[in-house]
């Protein structure tokens, strides 16, 4: 239950921590004021924005607290970059275990001796009896494991959940496959495979229940897709008073040592967020018998990643589109030179000329990717990323075999993967951070797999 039960919670935290409300907002601070907070100001980083003392990156813990066990059983962690717009969420199993740096652990030793160094990332709370105490601890193990100052944490208890998730009309969410449990009530849940709208005891009981799963690894997958659905019906939202209503219902119904007025300077910002300004992956690692263990290099290099400035986001594209410029500048002058070259060489050599031209049209026949098979897997928990790329791809006349999703590992940039080597270079001009790669092992229905990434939401 620990495991599952923790995806509950980020979608909720999520959703409560990244939305204000007009209404809300005026009854605490004033009509005059949040107009010109808001009024053309589009997050731009105003003078009268900067004075409030906004950071950059805000990093915020999310736990689901298991108060029946005594653990606290999910933990994720969001980071709100406010120049981009960007939330990112990293999900921890709930099997994760850690092993504290020495400076970190001797702090937990001190203020507990039942603490061990190495442990699961849920036996660090049932060593303290204070609330503050359960979800601060936890907070500054996290803090250890990605390199990062956290600036709050929020909690969601077991026996809030429910009221939680109904805070919102009931969610429209796509069951895989039949589940059958029972509730807090102990009445009997058939929840049929299918898209349909979920009740907060269904979605408890969905997300809570191990033995529905064949592994945390299905689990998870299944909780982040529902907490995406949740997300996304919040933030399309239009009215913003209803928004206020669930923003302060929220934050009565959580323990936190954040509050709404805290969140008053990042309101011109979290306004603007929209399902594709939300992402989501697993903490880097990987599974060890029973233990998920984590990568702390990659996980930490990807915490950095989430800091970026303005400037460097709005020159990316930019940046590359030069690169690309650049690039095929070079190509062609070097392409004109390797002419050249090639009419003096076989001026008088007709035939073998010929040859050679035939073989260079079957090798550009290749080199095209619209007269090859492609098919396009997405990684990450974006719904309908591939689609999307489908439609814009067959729009410019490639051939797509199929979209599939493919979360065994979550990407951040493309990759190519193709059968021969030369093959999918035109694709970069859509994906210029791509790797490409050449594995015909997994190429057993089309020539070419794009393996999309989150930096890949944004099709044109």
């Amino acid at each position: 239950m620990r495991n599952v039960v923790k995806v509950l919670l980020l979608a909720v935290l999520l959703a409560a921590t990244c939305f204000g409300s007009y209404k809300a907002v005026i009854a605490i601070w004033g009509e005059d004021e949040i107009t010109s907070m808001t009024e053309s100001k589009q997050g731009t980083g105003t003078t009268e924005v900067r004075d409030k003392k906004v950071k950059n990156l805000l990093v915020t813990a999310y736990y689901y607290d298991n108060y029946t066990k005594d653990v606290i059983s999910y933990a994720a962690v969001r980071f709100f970059n406010v120049n981009t717009k960007e939330c990112n969420y990293i999900f921890f199993p709930g099997n994760t275990k850690v092993k504290m740096s020495n400076d970190t652990y001797s702090t937990l030793f001190n203020a507990s001796s039942n603490i061990k160094q190495e442990c699961l990332l849920s036996d660090i709370a049932p060593c303290f009896v204070r609330d503050d105490d359960r979800y601060g601890y936890t907070t500054m193990v996290l803090e250890d494991a990605l390199g990062v100052k956290i600036d709050c944490y929020e909690s969601i208890t077991s026996d809030n959940v429910i009221r939680i998730v109904n805070l919102l009309d009931p969610v429209s969410f796509n069951v895989k496959s039949k589940l059958k449990f029972k509730d807090d009530s102990n009445i009997d849940v058939v929840l049929k495979p299918g898209e349909q709208t979920l009740l907060g005891d269904q979605v408890k009981g969905m997300l809570t229940k191990p033995e529905l799963y064949s592994s945390e690894k299905e689990r998870l997958e299944v909780s982040m897709e529902y907490i995406n659905s949740y997300l996304s019906t919040l933030v399309t939202m239009k009215d913003r008073a209803a928004q206020g209503e669930y923003y302060q219902q929220y934050y009565d119904l959580i323990m936190s040592n954040t509050n709404f007025s805290a969140m008053r300077p990042y309101m011109v910002y979290l306004y603007q967020l929209t399902p594709a300004n939300i992402h989501m992956s697993v903490a880097d690692g990987s599974y060890s018998g029973s233990f998920y263990n984590l990568d702390y290099n990659k996980l930490r290099e990807l915490a950095k990643s989430f800091n970026v400035a303005t400037a460097k986001i709005a020159t990316t594209e930019e940046a590359t589109t030069e690169t690309a410029t650049k690039e095929a500048a070079t190509t062609e002058s070097a392409t004109t030179e390797a002419d050249k070259t090639e009419a003096e060489t076989t001026e008088e050599a007709t035939t073998e000329e010929a040859t050679t031209e035939e073989a260079t049209t079957e090798e550009e026949k290749e080199k095209d990717s619209k007269n090859l098979t492609i098919e396009i897997y997405n990684s990450t928990t974006i719904n309908g990323l591939a689609a999307r790329w489908k439609s814009k791809l067959e729009g410019d006349g490639y051939s797509i075999s199929a979209t599939e999703t493919e979360r065994t590992y979550h990407l951040k940039e493309c990759e190519i993967i193709v059968k021969k080597k030369g093959m999918g270079k035109d694709l970069k001009k859509y994906f210029p951070n791509a790797k490409i790669k050449v594995d015909k092992s997994v190429l057993t229905k089309a020539d070419i797999r794009i393996v999309l990434g989150t930096n890949n939401n944004n099709v044109k």
